[in-house]
Order: C-alpha cells, then structure tokens, then sequence
C-alpha cells in the first residue's frame, strides 16, 4: 500500500492513477496531518509526500515518519523547487527523503522510483 499525501487533487489524482494501472494499493490523504494520521492506522509500504502543503508540511511529514518508523520509505516532490529563500530539494535530503521528485518530473520516473524504492526494501 502506498501513502499519498497532497493538497494539490489534480496531482494525486494522476500519480494515484499511475500507481493503480502498475498494480499499486493506493491511499490518500489531503495534508499532513492526515496522512500522518493514515500512516499510524494503515503503517503503508511506501509515503509519498509533497512538501509544501497548508499546515503539517512535508518537512514535518518526513521528520515525524522518521521518528516514528526509522525505516520508513518516503519520496518527496515538490512543484515550488525553492520559495520564499527555502530550497525544498535540499531540505527534503536533510530530513530523510530517500527519493525528491520535482512535480514535472514525467510520470514514468516516478513509477520507475517507486518500485526501485519498494524493491529496495
């Protein structure tokens, strides 16, 4: 089961439909703190997690997986690169990512990092 968590509909509803034709189990959750909320109830194979949302933002999505489960399987995407002086690829590193996506990235790469980060495990 993987973890989707995002405020942006549109995105989920593409990388939800990806992951779906590829053989994926796939939740949702809207902001972070439901997706942290779904990872407690349903302890997913695979987070991914954008990093700028409303709220509990990615960066405290990853931290907080991290304490909680060191072996937690995240990927972080972004669509903003860096903002308001904030790089967000390089602070989804520092906090335990193990894959950053940009939202552009083609659909393929991201399956393709999925399931290299399932099969990793």
């Amino acid at each position: 089961m993987i973890l989707l968590i995002d405020d942006d509909g549109f995105y989920r509803g593409v990388i939800r439909r990806i992951l779906e034709d590829d053989g994926h189990q796939v939740i949702e959750a809207l902001d972070g703190a439901e997706g942290l909320e779904m990872y407690r109830r349903y302890k997913p194979a695979l987070v991914i997690t954008d990093m700028r949302m409303p709220g509990v933002e990615g960066a405290e999505v990853i931290r907080t997986l991290r304490q909680m489960d060191r072996g937690a399987r995240i990927i972080a995407v972004s669509g903003a690169g860096t903002f308001y002086n904030v790089d967000f690829f390089q602070l989804a590193k520092e906090v335990g990512a193990n894959v950053i996506l940009r939202k552009l990235d083609p659909t393929d790469r991201v399956l393709v990092e999925v399931n290299r980060v399932l099969e990793a495990a």
